[in-house]
């Protein structure tokens, strides 16, 4: 009987442990799971970790991505707005000049001053040639080419040497400077050739089709540049240290940069590629990825811009932030897991771990809103100067700009307001300021720093978007205001009367690239107050579609001046007063509003 007891137990025990057996590896999960609730709160904590991890660093890559081809176009917009600068002296000369050659195309000697004058007063020409059609002047024989040349000196100097280089050996006529032109009747750069007679340098050269009287073609003015200098502004400006740039003809021909097997590599793959204008991630030979980008040169010329970076050089440092997170977060979940085990597996702690984390994520979207920002800060107060500045958006994000800055005793300090509305208007908004600061940093005139940043925006404008634009340049010793205004609302000075600052009608930038501004100077006394404001002040509505206007602006202006206001105060008033005309009417135009307290001391004066 007792065996037989023994033996039921026995089976029931293996019935059990065949029923355990029996069970998934799911289902014991599930029930593990279901008895620690810790544990279930730890694992869901670090998969909510890792997706998040995840999403920020596919949304870094995104960002150095977007970063990356940002810094690429404006490194780009700077060298050709360097190339186009240089090129487009050479071309205006020697365009100019081809009506020179012309009037006095019967004098045949006189050709060898009009190459020599070329040369003498451009420094960017190497060296220039009048090459006339065989047979042209008879008695100059078969090839007439009078040249003139830049050369050095062995006392260090430079001297410019004119010959008739045109010969049996220097056949000119069946030289690219020489046919296109003739063949086009245009202007034309050349491929890149070594030029032994002439400029005995390595250069490419600009010609221009020469017509008598007739209208017939009978010469080709030309100039020679030589191509070191593209080799200096294609090695400045480069954000990534693994940067290599090449610039190439339409025909590929090198210009500059390096040649080897990466160089014939980028060849082949701007050959299959219809457009000009292009990005391409690939692998090299090595396996590393790299980021290629093709660019157009444009004007006159066919050349084309490479530009090549090294994968690592752009996200190594991205890569390494994940891995040191990721390390955080391991220490996270032993310090997680130990809170839990401690407090008895309560979901309290991962609650307040939930609410800090969508806190900080608060806090980061306000500081990439405040990292975003390129204004300069609301009030600068300093002994001789008190600045303060508003910009009120009539949008999420606004189009009006302002900026100020001192350097070398000189404040340096503009105003604008972009056409349009939105995110474009921001972004023209944006690459305005930063032309600004980069161009006033080392350029003391308003009037050439205006010219600087329009043609920098028109470079790269499809928008057709324009930007009314005021900068002004203050003496802080001597109180002498330098000012050039494009298209932008006249300042009001306040001294204590109230005048209009006189502006001359310039055209707004980013129409035309080829503007040009002038310079505008006045003195301006102590303890006044330059007003700077966009139409944003004097188009505001009221409800029933009345204009604030300008005459308003200075009612308020002139109070504040007799009451001696400061900066703050004075746009607080004018703020005040605009908010109180317009009532509930919906704001239709950012309000941006600087004002400027000149006050230098009485020995500085």
């Amino acid at each position: 009987m007792a065996q037989t007891k023994t033996e039921t137990t026995n089976h029931k025990t293996n019935i059990n442990y065949k029923g355990s057996e029996s069970l998934s590896f799911w289902e014991k999960l599930k029930n593990v799971l279901k008895r620690n609730i810790g544990l279930t709160a730890i694992i869901n904590a670090a998969l909510l970790l890792e997706i998040t991890s995840g999403l920020a660093h596919y949304a870094q890559q995104d960002f150095g991505r977007d970063t990356m081809e940002s810094l690429v176009d404006q490194e780009m917009e700077t060298i050709f707005y360097r190339i186009h600068d240089h090129l487009s002296k050479v071309e205006v000369t020697i365009n100019n000049m081809s009506w020179v050659v012309s009037d006095d195309i019967a004098k045949a000697d006189s050709m060898f001053a009009i190459t020599r004058s070329i040369v003498e007063n451009n420094p960017a020409i190497l060296g220039s040639a009048v090459a006339f059609i065989p047979n042209y002047y008879p008695e100059k024989g078969y090839w007439f080419e009078p040249y003139a040349a830049r050369r050095a000196t062995p006392f260090g100097t430079e001297t410019v040497e004119t010959v008739q280089l045109g010969s049996e050996s220097h056949d000119y006529t069946k030289s690219e400077f020489f046919t296109v032109p003739l063949a086009t009747n245009s202007g034309h750069w050349s491929e890149p050739y070594m030029d032994p007679d002439g400029a005995k340098a390595m250069v490419t050269t600009y010609g221009v089709p020469v017509h008598d009287r007739s209208g017939k073609t009978v010469a080709v003015v030309n100039a020679d540049i030589s191509l070191e200098w593209l080799n200096q502004v294609i090695a400045e400006e480069k954000t990534y240290a693994s940067t290599k740039r090449y610039l190439v003809t339409g025909s590929h021909q090198l210009l500059s940069g390096e040649d080897g097997p990466e160089l014939q590599t980028l060849l082949e793959m701007l050959k299959a590629e219809p457009d000009r204008d292009c990005y391409h991630r690939v692998k090299n030979k090595q396996g590393a990825e790299q980021h290629i980008f093709f660019h157009a040169v444009g004007g006159k010329t066919d050349w084309v811009l490479i530009t090549v970076l090294d994968d690592g050089d752009v996200f190594d440092k991205i890569r390494r932030i994940r891995r040191m997170l990721f390390l955080v977060r391991i220490l996270g979940l032993i310090i997680l897991g130990y809170i839990v085990y401690r407090t008895s597996r309560s979901m309290e702690k991962l609650q307040e771990v939930n609410a800090a984390k969508e806190r900080l994520d608060a806090d980061l979207r306000v500081a990439y809103k405040i990292q975003q920002s390129i204004l300069p800060k609301h009030h600068l107060k300093q002994e001789e100067v008190d600045i303060c500045g508003s910009l009120v958006p009539a949008r999420e994000v606004g189009g009006d700009l302002y900026d100020y800055f001192i350097r070398d005793g000189k404040l340096f300090f503009c105003i604008g307001d972009v056409s349009g509305k939105g995110v474009p208007s921001t972004m023209l908004m944006s690459s305005t300021c930063t032309l600004f600061r980069t161009f006033a940093a080392h350029e003391d005139n308003p009037a050439s720093i205006m010219q600087s940043v329009n043609a920098a925006i028109c470079l790269k404008n499809a928008t057709q978007m324009f930007v009314t634009v005021f900068i002004g340049v203050l003496d802080l010793q001597t109180g002498h205001l330098c000012y050039c205004n494009a298209g932008h609302e006249a300042p009001v000075i306040l001294n204590p009367a109230l005048a209009t600052l006189p502006v001359q009608p310039h055209i707004p930038i980013g129409l035309f690239n080829n503007m040009q501004y002038g310079l505008q100077e006045t003195d301006l006394p102590a303890d006044s107050t330059i007003f700077l404001f966009t139409d944003g002040l004097t188009e505001a509505m009221d409800e029933e579609k009345q204009l604030f206007g300008i005459e308003r602006v200075k009612t308020v202006l002139q109070r504040c001046a007799e009451q001696q206001q400061s900066p703050e105060e004075m746009i607080s008033a004018v703020s005040k007063k605009v908010h109180h005309f317009v009532k509930e009417a919906e704001q239709s135009d950012d309000l941006t509003l600087v004002a400027i307290h000149y006050k230098p001391n009485a020995e500085n004066k």
